[in-house]
């Protein structure tokens, strides 16, 4: 079960590489490949694996927090770079954030290095729980994993109203309803710890606990990853019926364009294909563009021209028009 989320995360940090080295939006995919990792450092066969390599001590469950921590912040900042767009109020987020992190680290830290966790465990926060250090790098950690979350949700709530963009408020009511299921983890997390203490790990408090932290972990990374994809789905969805309309009106426009330029044909590009093959053309927008503007030529360099088209015809030619006229237009970016 631990891999579904890892995996999720890794296929979301694999899509979003083109954006790595951009200003704006690297952060998203600094918080998916530092996510990926700590998911994939949890998982047991890994942590076990892995731990040794790095010395022993469960030193890998340092790395694993550490990682999921810095991933939680550039996310924070991800979403706050994109939904806020107050540059003095998204100024003062973004420097708390960042003294947030440099802070919750450095206590972690200092937590993991002042416990003794010799044996490896990748349940390291609850073996070793009694353990002062244990408790000021659980706690310090969960604390600043939810109060991200939750400023997440905020944000998200705070700005969707005045989003334009319906893909963009279903991405963001997504990311807001996927962070709120994380924080609620992570207190099943905590509550866990408490239960096991008192009931002991076999108790039916403990696996109901367990179940929900198992379902609602990986609906949680789910969420937040669908919508991180579901604007540039969207936008792919949008260019791919444009590009179908724009073939069907194509193979309209064909017949329409043999028979007003038949007589004119010194104004026009000679193109002999079939109508049905003009569809497989791979510019199929600049195709109808052209044949739409040869077909205004004609008109205007002979009234014939403009005799031969019928109400049918001049349908074709309006809606081609208005097509071409909707792709000039810009989309509200939210």
């Amino acid at each position: 079960m631990e891999a579904v989320p890892a995996a999720a995360l890794w296929v979301l940090t694999v899509l979003r590489l083109p954006t790595a080295l951009d200003a704006h939006r690297g952060s998203v995919f600094r918080a998916t490949i530092l996510a990926a990792i700590a998911c994939t450092l949890y998982v047991p066969a890994v942590y076990y694996t892995v731990d040794p390599l790095l010395g022993g001590h469960n030193r890998v469950g340092l790395v694993t927090l550490l990682s999921l921590l810095l991933g939680f912040w550039q996310f924070r900042t991800a979403i706050l770079l994109a939904a806020v767009t107050d540059t003095e109020v998204r100024r003062r987020q973004l420097v708390l954030g960042r003294f947030a992190a440099a802070a919750v680290c450095t206590t972690v830290t200092a937590g993991f290095l002042a416990s003794r966790v010799d044996g490896t465990d990748p349940n390291l926060p609850l073996t070793y729980a009694d353990q002062p250090g244990m408790a000021v790098f659980l706690w310090t950690g969960s604390a600043f994993i939810m109060w991200v979350c939750l400023d997440i949700a905020r944000v998200c709530r705070s700005n969707v109203p005045h989003m334009h963009a319906p893909a963009f408020r279903s991405a963001f009511s997504l990311i807001a309803g996927g962070c709120v299921l994380f924080a609620l983890v992570l207190l099943d997390r905590l509550i866990y710890g408490a239960v096991i203490a008192a009931e002991g790990a076999d108790s039916q408090t403990a696996a109901a606990l367990t179940g929900f932290y198992w379902i609602g972990e990986t609906a949680a990374v789910l969420l937040v990853s669908l919508g991180l994809l579901l604007p540039r789905m969207a936008g792919r969805l949008r260019q791919g019926i444009f590009a179908l309309r724009a073939r069907l009106l194509l193979m309209q426009i064909k017949p329409i364009w043999n028979d007003v330029t038949s007589c004119q044909r010194e104004l026009v590009l000679q193109d002999h294909r079939p109508a049905l093959l003009v569809f497989f053309s791979r510019h199929a927008e600049a195709h109808l563009h052209r044949h739409l503007v040869e077909i205004l030529d004609c008109e205007l360099a002979s009234p014939l021209a403009r005799e031969r088209l019928n109400e049918h015809h001049l349908s074709v030619v309006e809606r081609a028009e208005l097509l071409l006229e909707s792709r000039s237009t810009p989309h509200l970016p939210r």
